[in-house]
């Protein structure tokens, strides 16, 4: 085969140029032209959202200022915010949040109209879980629904007086009136299609609105700014930004192109600035068996180097035979640097967290946890509030007990509002307000003072002396707390409600993942920690999304078994079954996602292994 067939095309650096100009004809209020922007990898995404912004801001900077009115940009995760507000200048017209602040930003303090939403769907709830119950065996199962069904018909009754309620975006959200990642979502989808009032809000607030990374924002969500637009076409202008073969999270919009109004208007950026021609190329030949969309690379890209390696999965030595892998990468290039794993230029990408767990250790955890692939999810999207509240709160309190460093303990207690802390225990005893807290942190530090301690027993420990607010689902599958001496009570509601979860509790899986996650090491948790946050060398698809390296490795292996379809099935080591076909297309999203991390700037490498 012809060299020239593994090198893109290649077209000159304002081949794009025209698109930009077309997103700014339809930026005019009441001008009723909103838009997507498919744009793929390295095609300037960012760039064209900011080319909108600074027009915008030259042409209402003033008149928006005085009004009140401001510019949304709503993104997908912290890291995409943090980069928007990285590539502009600060002005008072610019609201860039993730779509979970903005969400909660529109329903905060409708406190009333959440009651009722929730009055109106905890029955239909309760009702099914009954039904799966009346019809299910005993067992662990049905002692979890039968709790489950105990918490919502306490809820019920909690929903019966007037209540306000909270949520913290980045959050564990444990409180009992704290709202789920999840239903914020699901509330402002049903107001903002259900009530005039807040659309109208809306359109008088942010006469522009801009969602980034739009194939991951949850499809009601998307739903319902189309039905917003189509009501108030008008009065707001929307453009939604994204590319549907970078849809890595669960709940997005499949079929965003197909979906779309069709007085919509689409632009394709057809540009990737950033990478060499041998991967713009194999990311062409990845998508032409989806949507067909074709990039180009920039007159006078570099060739690059693409190199595939495939080993056998039994290899028992697989950290040594990536490190050998580099090695040669360093030899072919002719750039050292490949041996540098901790060079912010650097990235070993592991594509699922099953491979990390193994590398390092907290595969017990992992191995639990993912059997039930709704618990995946929710990690992937870093939602789950369980996983959450052990790895941002037990832990931190963990290592700040057993350094007795009491201010930082307190602090967290405080932070996370300690039932211990709550007014009314400490008026019982006010000789010394501070008794319960103290002797629960002493039952906690013993608790956590051995390595080998258990995720249950440090739950345990935590429900018996009420020192922290459990998660719902944990408390549906801990030992009862006892009434302290305070009277404090002994079963904490939890966050409110996570309606979608509640209904989930009749998959067995989740309930069976976490009852088997509880009885693994809980110090598991602090080398998850170190992964997901970037303190390991290994990075994952979700952290690194939208970074440019110079050095990308991909490590793929069927060990993962995050999905029904192999890579031994995708990269033609095994013949495809009829259900493989069917699985294809997450893992093509997969390979697609990780080509758009190569940098341009330095001669290219890539790996991908994959087993045998």
């Amino acid at each position: 085969m012809p060299e020239e067939f593994y090198l893109a095309e290649t077209k000159s650096i304002d081949h794009d140029n025209g698109i930009d100009k077309g997103i700014l004809e339809c930026l005019r209020i009441g001008s009723g032209k909103s838009f997507i922007t498919f744009a793929g990898a390295g095609s300037g995404k960012t760039y064209s959202l900011k080319e909108a912004l600074d027009f915008l801001k030259k042409e209402h900077s003033g008149n928006f200022i005085r009004q009140g009115k401001q510019i949304a940009v709503v993104t997908f995760t912290n890291n995409a915010a943090d980069e928007i507000v990285d590539r502009i200048e600060q002005n008072p017209i610019f609201a860039v949040s993730t779509i979970h602040s903005f969400c909660w930003s529109a329903i905060a303090g409708l406190n009333e109209d959440i009651r009722k939403w929730y009055l109106e769907k905890i029955p239909a709830k309760l009702a099914e879980i009954e039904n799966l119950e009346s019809r299910g065996r005993e067992g662990k199962a049905s002692e979890a629904r039968k709790r489950t069904i105990t918490r919502l018909k306490e809820k019920m009754d909690w929903l019966a007086e007037p209540c306000s309620f909270i949520y913290d975006p980045n959050g564990v959200n444990s409180a009992k009136n704290a709202l789920s990642h999840a239903d914020v979502l699901k509330l402002f989808s049903s107001f903002l299609t259900t009530k005039s009032i807040m659309a109208e809000v809306i359109v008088n607030k942010f006469p522009f609105i801009f969602i980034d990374e739009s194939q991951d924002t949850n499809k009601d969500v998307v739903r319902a700014f189309f039905e917003l637009q189509h009501a108030k076409s008008n009065k707001v202008v929307i453009g939604l930004f994204g590319d549907t073969m970078q849809r890595i999270f669960g709940g997005g919009e499949s079929e965003l192109g197909n979906t779309k109004p069709s007085d919509w208007t689409t632009f394709n950026k057809e540009m990737n600035h950033r990478s060499a021609r041998r991967i713009v190329a194999l990311g062409n030949q990845i998508r032409s068996e989806d949507d067909k969309r074709k990039q180009f690379a920039r007159d006078g890209a570099a060739d690059g180097y693409v190199r595939y390696f495939l080993l056998s999965n039994n290899v028992s030595n697989k950290n040594e035979i990536e490190a050998r892998i580099r090695e040669v990468m360093a030899e072919v290039t002719g750039d050292t640097n490949w041996t540098d794993i901790q060079s912010k230029d650097t990235a070993i990408l592991l594509l699922e967290h099953k491979m990390a767990g193994r590398r390092l250790g907290f595969s017990d955890l992992w191995n639990k946890l993912e059997k039930s692939d709704k618990i995946k999810d929710r990690i992937s999207k870093g939602e789950n509030s369980e996983l959450n509240f052990f790895s941002e709160i037990v832990f931190p309190m963990a290592e700040a007990s057993r350094d007795e460093r009491r201010a930082e303990l307190m602090s967290i207690l405080r932070e996370r509002n300690s039932p211990l802390l709550e007014a009314s225990v400490l008026d019982a005893n006010k000789n010394d307000p501070l008794v319960l807290a103290r002797n629960a942190e002493h039952a906690f530090r013993d608790v956590i003072s051995n390595e080998k301690v258990s995720f249950r027993a440090v739950l345990e420990v935590l429900a018996e002396h009420n020192l922290l607010r459990i998660p719902a689902k944990l408390q549906a599958l801990v030992v009862a707390s006892k009434e302290s001496e305070a009277g404090t009570e002994p079963k904490q509601m939890g966050a409110i409600l996570e309606i979608e979860s509640e209904a989930e509790e009749r998959d067995d899986s989740e309930i069976t993942a976490w009852t088997e996650a509880l009885e693994t090491n809980f110090f598991q948790i602090r080398n998850y920690n170190d992964y997901i946050n970037g303190n390991s060398i290994y990075r994952t698809h979700q952290g690194v999304k939208g970074n440019e390296f110079e050095r990308v490795m991909v490590v793929m292996d069927d060990e993962a078994g995050g999905f029904l379809f192999s890579y031994e099935n995708y990269f033609g080591v095994k013949e495809l079954s009829s259900a493989s076909k069917k699985n294809r297309m997450q893992v093509k999203r997969l390979v697609w996602s990780e080509l758009g991390d190569c940098s341009m700037s330095h001669p290219h490498g890539r790996k991908i292994a994959s087993p045998m």
